[in-house]
């Protein structure tokens, strides 16, 4: 690999663009808002997310690579609904008001929106952001020891 100066380095770490999938949330009407914006969160909100989840519903969400799988594996687990306590919503809520975003509707307005998703929905979108964030925990990949 070619040597970089320091300032360089910092600056293509800096510089990246955010990462991020678009997707869609619809009510129970049929309307839907396009153009969601869902990002991986940094390292320290997934973690304290991590912490929060019962450890059952981790491992589910772990050995998974889908929110459809999670929640199958889940319940024949015998987690299911057992493992949805105040402190598991609290923390896929958080999960989702750091990561969702829309280009016309401001961070409160979104933080209203995720407290309106229903169970399914929350853990869902959860399960998503967190495959997504643990695959994304930074840049930096990797380190040598100089002599």
């Amino acid at each position: 690999m070619e040597e970089e100066e320091a300032l360089e380095f910092y600056e293509r770490i800096t510089q990246g663009t955010k990462r991020f999938q678009i997707i869609s949330l619809e009510h129970e009407t049929g309307s839907v808002l396009n153009d969601v914006k869902m990002h991986p969160v940094d390292k320290r909100t997934l973690a304290g997310v991590i912490q929060q989840l019962p450890e059952d519903m981790f491992e589910a969400v772990e050995d998974t690579s889908s929110a459809e799988e999670a929640e199958e594996a889940l319940e024949n687990s015998g987690g299911g609904l057992n493992a949805v306590t105040e402190g598991t919503v609290d923390a896929f809520e958080e999960l989702c008001k750091e990561s969702l975003s829309h280009p016309n509707l401001t961070s409160t307005q979104m933080k209203h929106i995720v407290s309106q998703l229903n169970f399914e929905t929350l853990f869902g979108l959860g399960t998503e952001i967190i495959n997504m964030s643990s695959d994304r925990t930074g840049d930096i990949r990797g380190f040598q020891k100089q002599e």
